[in-house]
């Protein structure tokens, strides 16, 4: 169906307010009679200059507004340029005038004007005609800008507006805060009751929030569940922000009743806000602001409101580099294994070797995992890494060939617990042959299956059967209770390097170590202790009943070419 309806309709049916703008009171009552005279049904205002138009404009809404060219000292030009920059409705704008002139009347199209009238000409059916036609056209140019400007769901601003107005605050230095709210359990309720119950509850949330609103606010709907506010407020305050978010939380959280299927529902939402500081940012930028840190709330539970913190992102930022870095790494060949001796505390047997990962960073020089954890644990790149770990640890092991010498290997929690583990682990050992699997120790921490118990036996359990041992590493800083410890597949604890350093001048921690050795004999596991930096501390240790270890008294990690000189001189020493 046509949008336009027909004149006639129109001038039978519709009741339309029309403003007349001229400085000569007989012009304005010529075009009154000509409307009156017609079937329009019409309220009629007149004004006689540029400034009592605009104050009528100010307040009140017209459908068309009848301009004459000369207003005094002034244009009908200037009036039709402040009617498109001020008055927020899309009235239909009509210019009349005695000058028959062409760019005077390309200047009124230009500006606006629906339509260009000259007096001397002007009848009654050319004037109503000129008013039907430009009302209709103003209309349909409305629904047209409100399609793109306002969310046809709930009549509450778009992107387009959002954008608009938060370029001009941020243009113009206003303080203000934007909030980006985002319903946490929306979805449930459109898979349980149908969309059409969904956008019934999208609309209830919208009126709620609107109902919040101050009058220099802006609330617009950018996505499916997701509202933006614009709060303004020279005054405000971090504290104050968040007293007004609390009540927008407190609206949302109103039960909703669904009188089709007699129940209620109950919605939550996560806020995240940003505060523009006259810090060059852009639209853009603050708004991302606002969209991560509303993800940061929603990760942090329900109807939580977080505002934005600088120092989080540039940690973020360091962290997104890292692991570009650490992925152009693994393509470059930077990262590589030092190893240090596991011995026999009571001789210095060389017993084994843990391999332990460097990264050789180009710019920052040669870092140590503490200074890389965070992409190790990476789910994605933490793997590719863990996987070079293994295989080149093994490629090492062969190249020794001392089937008695265990290699102990770390394994992060996301390697453990990735998809194909054991199946990898097998096909890895059987491409590395000569090596027997029980010389293959797999450290991990406790931290690693406490999530994932089931799971984390389940992949030890695979390994085991492969014939590869399992080591508990760093044991003691964690939080597994004895059950816990009984269901993994154990066959090493290794005491944690925190608990022998203070061996010599801390009773508790002596005492902690005391409960690991009885533990480990109780459980039937190996012992061995990490940070042995004195022959005092090797003592105490072979005293307590502990006769493994490793530790800087014995050796540093070192290279593995380093590694054999020292393999041959303890060879040489002990002959």
């Amino acid at each position: 169906m046509d949008m336009i309806t027909s004149i006639d309709h129109f001038e039978t049916c519709d009741s339309i307010k029309l403003l007349i703008v001229d400085d000569d009171a007989v012009d304005r009552e010529q075009i009154r009679r000509m409307v009156s005279r017609s079937n329009i049904q019409a309220k009629i205002s007149e004004a006689s200059s540029i400034e009592s138009s605009m104050s009528y404009l100010e307040h009140r809404e017209f459908d068309c507004v009848i301009v004459d060219y000369r207003l005094g000292i002034g244009s009908g030009l200037t009036l039709l340029d402040n009617i498109r920059k001020s008055v927020n409705n899309h009235c239909a704008v009509i210019m009349v005038t005695g000058l028959g002139d062409e760019k005077i009347a390309a200047e009124a199209m230009r500006l606006g004007a629906s339509d260009y009238l000259l007096k001397n000409q002007l009848k009654s059916d050319q004037l109503i005609h000129s008013i039907s036609s430009s009302i209709q056209r103003a209309s349909l140019e409305k629904k047209l800008h409100d399609m793109a400007h306002y969310d046809s769901l709930t009549g509450l601003a778009s992107r387009p507006i959002l954008i608009d107005q938060l370029q001009q605050a941020i243009k113009s230095e206003q303080k203000l805060a934007v909030a980006y709210l985002d319903l946490d359990n929306f979805k449930p309720i459109n898979d349980k009751y149908g969309h059409e119950t969904g956008d019934f509850v999208l609309k209830t949330i919208a009126q709620r929030l609107q109902s919040t609103l101050r009058k220099e606010d802006t609330l617009a709907r950018i996505g499916g569940d997701e509202f933006i506010f614009l709060l303004r407020g020279a005054a405000h305050t971090i504290q104050e922000y968040e007293i007004l978010l609390q009540e927008v939380l407190i609206e949302v959280n109103d039960p909703i009743k669904l009188a089709e299927f007699s129940c209620s529902v109950q919605i939550s939402a996560s806020v995240g806000v940003a505060l523009p500081n006259n810090d060059g940012l852009s639209c853009d930028d603050v708004l991302r602001r606002a969209d991560q840190t509303m993800y940061q709330a929603k990760r942090s539970g329900t109807n939580r409101i977080l505002f934005f913190d600088p120092e989080e992102e540039s940690l973020r930022h360091a962290k997104h580099d890292l692991l570009l870095a650490a992925e152009k790494g693994i393509a470059r060949k930077e990262f590589i294994l030092h190893y240090q001796p596991k011995v026999n505390l009571m001789d210095h047997q060389l017993i084994g070797v843990e391999a332990l990962i460097r990264w050789n960073h180009p710019t920052l020089g040669l870092l140590y995992p503490g200074h890389f954890s965070e992409v190790l644990e990476h789910p994605h790149i933490g793997i590719l890494i863990g996987e070079w770990v293994l295989a080149e640890a093994l490629k090492q092991h062969k190249i020794w060939t001392r089937n008695h010498l265990c290699m102990s290997v770390n394994i992060s929690p996301a390697h453990l617990l990735s998809e194909g583990f054991v199946e990898n682990l097998r096909e890895l050992l059987i491409s590395t042959n000569n090596i027997k699997p029980k010389t293959l120790e797999l450290e991990i921490l406790e931290s690693t299956t406490i999530g994932n118990v089931d799971q984390a036996v389940d992949v030890l359990n695979g390994c085991r059967n492969l014939g590869v041992s399992i080591a508990l590493d760093d044991f003691g800083t964690g939080y597994a209770s004895l059950s816990y410890l009984k269901k993994l597949p154990l066959d090493t604890l290794k005491i944690d390097q925190s608990f022998v350093k203070k061996l010599l001048s801390d009773q508790e921690d002596k005492s902690i170590v005391t409960c690991i050795v009885a533990l480990s004999k109780a459980f039937g596991y190996n012992l061995v202790a990490e940070g042995i930096e004195s022959q005092e501390l090797e003592k105490v240790l072979i005293g307590m009943g502990c006769y493994h270890g490793q530790g800087y008294y014995i050796a540093k990690p070192m290279s593995a070419d380093n590694m054999n000189l020292w393999i041959k001189n303890m060879t040489s020493t002990k002959h």
